[in-house]
C-alpha cells in the first residue's frame, strides 16, 4: 500500500494557515492589504473581542466580478503575477493567492463585493462551500470572518487576551496608515472608534494621530537618494525617543518590513546622540527597484532582502545623521503646563509647520531673539575681561582633569574649529554646573558631560589618523574561530592588514598575533581585535574609528573633569567655547544632556512675569 497521499484541499489550506495566519491580525493584514491593492480610497476595519468573534473590513476599491469572486477562494488564484518575470518585479502587497482560502479553512467567511454594476456574495464555513448569490451593495468590497480557529481548537488554545489581540491589530493598521497616507483608514472595536486617518496624503497628520501632536511638531523631515534608492520621512529630536526600538518604522516601496539591516542604520545615526536604552521614533519609506528586493522571503511578506543592502544602509546613516546634524538640537527647558499636551486631538483641527517634503537645514530656537546693539556687545565683552581679571576662584587641583582640559585646550586643529555660537560664563553651581548667557536666554552646563564630549571629539579626531608604527607584545595574542569562518577570514584579512593587524596562521583554523600598532595602545587589544574580525566576517568592510566608539567614550569618560572640581572663570569660559567647536554639543557620548537652554521668554513664565 502506497504511503505517500494527495492532500485534499481543505487540509492543504490548513497547513497553509499555519504559515499565512498565525493571529487574528493576521487576518487583518491579508484583508487589508487586498483592500489596498484594490485601490480603495476609504477602508474600515471592524473588530469585536479582539478578533474572535469577528473580523470585518469594508472598502470601496474596484470591487470583483462574480467570476472572480467564486475564484479568489481557490488557492494560487490570483490577478497580480501571470508569469515567472512578474515575481521579481511585484508591486502590490498581496500576490500568493493564499490569503482568502487560507483564511477561509479556518473560519466563517463571507464574502461581498461589487463592480458597481451587480453585487455578488460568496460564503464558505471551514474550508467548505456553503452558498452564493446576488447581493445590493455599492462598489467595492466587504469581508466578514466569524469563528476564527474554531476547528483548529490547538491554534485557539496559544491566543492571547482580548486587548493584547486587538493591540496587535491597532498596531498593524497604524503602519498601514503610515505607509498608505493617502487612504483615509479608521478602526472600530466593540463599535467604537480607536483610529482614525483622514486620508489627505500628509504623513505627519498621520504620526500626530499616532503619537500626540506634540511629538510629530518635534520630527524632522528626512529626503535622500542615489541610484538605486529613494528615502524619504520623518525622523525624532533627540528629545523624544522611546525605551524599544518598535518605533522604527521602516517601509519598502510602501509595505511595513521588519528589516534589522535598516532599523540598524537608522539606531547607529542616533548612538552618539542618544544613552544606550532609548531609541528615535523614525518612519522612514525606501522606494526601489522591485528587481533590487525581494519580497517573497517570507510567508507573511514581512521581510525582505535587498540586493544592495550596504549601499542602502550607509544612504540611511549617512542621511539620518547629516538630518541631525544641521538642526539646533540643545535641550530646551519648557514651562511644564506646555508639556501637558497628549491628547490627540481631531485631525481637522491640526495644522504644522514643517514642510511635508523638504529637508529642515536649521532651527532656530523657540523664542524671538533681542539683538545687542554695538554699545552692548562692548559693554559685556568689557564685563567679561574684568572678570577674568578679578581673583580666580579656589579650585580643587584634579590633575587628570586639569591635563585633559589643558590637552585639548592647546590641540591646534580643535582651536581652529569655529565657535557654533558665543555663550559667556557667568559662574558654576556645586562644583559641578556652569551658568553662562548670551542675547538669547540662559544655559546650564554639566562640565563632566560637557568634557566627555570635547575629549571624546578630540580623541576621535586623534584615532582618525591611524599610527601604524608597529610594537611587539610580550605576550602574544591568539584567536580561535570555527572553520567556516577562517575560511571567509582568510579571502578578507587584507582589510586588517590596511591597519596594521597582521593574522599569522596557528593550528588547523586560528592565528596568533604578535605585533600590534601604536594606534592600538589605549585600547583593549583581543576584544577590539576580535570585534574587527567580526565586522569584516559580516560585512567585508571594516570601519576602524566606527569600532573605536566604545573605547573612545571610556576614555573621554576617565579624562574629563569630576564633579566637585571647581573652576576659574577662564577655565568655565573655555569649556562653553570648545564645546560650542563640537561637531555635536548637545550631548556626551553616553547620550546624556551637555548643555540645558532656558529662554527669555521661559524664564519670564517662570516669574509669572508673562501669563
Amino acid at each position: 500500500m502506497a504511503k505517500i497521499r494527495q492532500l485534499d484541499d481543505v487540509l492543504s489550506n490548513k497547513i497553509a494557515a499555519g504559515e499565512v495566519v498565525e493571529r487574528p491580525s493576521s487576518v487583518v493584514k491579508e484583508l487589508v492589504e487586498n483592500s489596498v491593492d484594490a485601490g480603495a480610497t476609504r477602508i474600515e476595519v471592524f473588530i469585536e473581542d479582539g478578533g474572535l468573534q469577528k473580523i470585518k473590513v469594508v472598502d470601496n476599491g474596484e470591487g470583483m466580478a462574480k467570476e472572480d469572486a467564486k475564484l479568489c477562494f481557490s488557492r494560487h488564484a490570483t490577478s497580480k503575477i501571470k508569469d515567472d518575470h512578474d515575481l521579481f518585479n511585484i508591486m502590490t502587497l498581496g500576490f500568493r493567492g493564499e490569503a482568502i482560502p487560507s483564511i477561509a479553512s479556518v473560519s466563517h467567511f463571507d464574502l461581498r463585493t461589487s463592480t458597481g454594476e451587480e453585487g455578488t456574495y460568496v460564503q464558505y464555513e471551514f474550508g467548505r462551500y456553503k452558498d452564493e448569490g446576488i447581493c445590493d451593495l455599492p462598489r467595492g468590497t466587504q469581508m466578514t470572518v466569524t469563528k476564527l480557529f474554531q476547528n483548529v481548537p490547538a491554534r485557539l488554545k496559544y491566543l492571547k487576551s482580548v486587548n493584547s489581540e486587538f493591540a496587535s491589530i491597532h498596531q498593524y493598521v497604524e503602519r498601514i496608515a503610515l505607509a498608505y497616507p493617502t487612504i483615509a483608514i479608521t478602526l472600530y472595536h466593540n463599535d467604537k472608534m480607536i483610529f482614525q486617518t483622514n486620508g489627505k496624503g500628509n504623513l505627519l497628520e498621520v504620526i500626530a494621530s499616532m503619537f500626540g501632536v506634540s511629538t510629530a511638531k518635534n520630527m524632522l523631515p528626512i529626503s535622500l537618494e542615489n541610484d538605486e534608492f529613494e528615502m524619504s520621512g520623518y525622523i525624532s529630536k533627540i528629545d523624544t525617543s522611546r525605551a524599544s526600538k518598535t518605533n522604527i518604522i521602516t517601509l519598502v516601496n510602501h509595505r511595513y518590513v521588519k528589516n534589522a539591516m535598516s532599523i540598524d542604520a537608522i539606531n547607529s545615526a542616533y548612538r552618539a546622540y542618544l544613552a544606550d536604552n532609548r531609541y528615535p521614533i523614525a518612519v522612514i519609506n525606501i522606494e526601489v527597484d522591485p528587481y533590487l528586493v525581494d519580497v517573497n522571503v517570507h510567508p507573511s511578506k514581512l521581510e525582505v532582502r535587498f540586493s544592495k543592502e550596504y549601499e542602502l544602509r550607509d544612504l540611511i546613516y549617512n542621511g539620518v545623521l547629516d538630518a541631525l546634524q544641521q538642526v539646533d538640537l540643545t535641550y530646551q527647558v519648557k514651562n511644564k503646563q506646555t508639556e501637558r499636551e497628549t491628547f490627540k486631538p481631531q485631525l481637522d483641527q491640526v495644522t504644522f509647520d514643517l514642510p511635508e517634503e523638504k529637508p529642515i537645514v536649521y532651527i532656530q530656537p523657540a523664542v524671538q531673539s533681542v539683538s545687542h546693539d554695538s554699545q552692548t556687545t562692548d559693554l559685556i565683552d568689557e564685563q567679561y575681561a574684568n572678570m577674568v581679571q578679578e581673583e580666580k576662584v579656589i579650585y580643587q587641583n584634579d590633575e587628570m582633569s586639569r591635563k585633559s582640559l589643558e590637552k585639548t585646550t592647546s590641540h591646534e586643529t580643535f582651536q581652529q574649529k569655529p565657535i557654533k555660537e558665543k555663550i559667556y560664563a557667568k559662574t558654576q553651581i556645586h562644583g559641578t554646573y556652569l551658568i553662562g548667557e548670551n542675547e538669547k536666554g540662559m544655559y546650564m552646563v554639566d562640565q563632566h558631560a560637557a568634557q566627555e564630549r570635547i575629549n571624546y571629539e578630540y580623541y576621535k579626531e586623534q584615532f582618525s589618523h591611524l599610527d601604524l608604527t608597529m610594537q611587539p607584545l610580550l605576550v602574544p595574542l591568539q584567536f580561535e574561530y570555527p572553520m567556516s569562518e577562517f575560511l571567509i577570514l582568510e579571502e578578507r584579512k587584507g582589510i586588517l592588514e590596511k591597519v596594521g593587524i597582521y593574522l599569522e596562521v596557528f593550528g588547523e583554523h586560528g592565528y596568533i598575533l604578535r605585533n600590534l600598532p601604536l594606534w592600538m595602545k589605549k585600547i583593549d587589544e583581543n576584544i577590539f581585535v576580535d570585534e574587527m574580525v567580526q565586522e569584516i566576517l559580516k560585512k567585508n568592510h571594516l570601519d576602524v574609528v566606527a569600532l573605536q566608539e566604545h573605547a573612545i567614550a571610556t576614555l573621554s569618560c576617565k579624562a574629563s573633569l569630576k564633579a566637585n572640581t571647581y573652576l576659574s572663570p577662564s577655565d568655565m569660559q573655555t569649556i562653553f567655547d570648545n564645546l560650542m567647536r563640537c561637531e555635536n554639543p548637545y550631548v556626551c557620548p553616553h547620550g546624556r544632556p551637555t548643555i540645558l537652554f532656558y529662554s527669555d521668554y521661559e524664564l519670564e513664565k517662570l516669574f509669572k512675569r508673562v501669563v
